[in-house]
């Protein structure tokens, strides 16, 4: 992926990086059981604030629900949304469309609700000799395109614009799409 290109991504406020990450279970994330220290993080963005708001706020919870969705909006105070620009080229692991099966890769590694398979199979992109700076997949919720960026490459990434999330350019339209009521 060429340089300029830009991202977001939704986090808390308690953490005032735009660019930090821990290293607890999510998709892509090293399984291994080691001291944190010796485990590999990993950094997730969004092309859009409606895929990042799907994957870090809404997940599942529709699931069985036909009416509107209230959320708290205390739920939603505490965030901020980045807008995050690629500054280097991004060497990914692209496992969309039909990359994933002609690398053999599983299709529950981007579209499974459990992730234990994807962990295992960051860790052997990550671990690849040709040290890819990350993976770019669809997003199991709606198809858009994230990218799931290696600790090892987050220097060719640079925060852009930083606000709070409920002043988001687009959220209201979000919340409306979903079906989502602030309570």
């Amino acid at each position: 992926m060429l340089p300029g290109r830009t991202f977001g991504r939704i986090y808390w406020s308690t953490y005032p990086d735009p660019l930090g990450y821990g290293k607890s279970a999510s998709r892509f994330s090293d399984p291994r059981r080691r001291v944190a220290a010796n485990r590999f993080g990993v950094l997730y963005l969004g092309d859009s604030l409606k895929v990042c708001f799907l994957e870090t706020v809404l997940r599942d919870r529709r699931e069985g629900l036909f009416d509107d969705l209230p959320i708290a909006e205390v739920e939603l105070t505490p965030r901020r949304y980045a807008e995050i620009t690629t500054t280097a080229e991004l060497r990914l692991i692209d496992l969309r469309g039909d990359n994933a099966v002609r690398m053999g890769v599983p299709t529950d590694v981007v579209r499974a609700q459990r992730q234990n398979l994807a962990r295992r199979w960051s860790v052997a992109f990550h671990e690849h000799s040709s040290r890819p700076d990350g993976i770019i997949y669809p997003s199991r919720l709606n198809g858009a395109t994230n990218l799931a960026i290696y600790d090892h490459s987050i220097a060719k990434l640079q925060p852009k614009r930083i606000l709070a999330l409920l002043g988001a350019p687009g959220l209201a339209q979000v919340l409306e799409d979903f079906r989502i009521g602030l309570a």
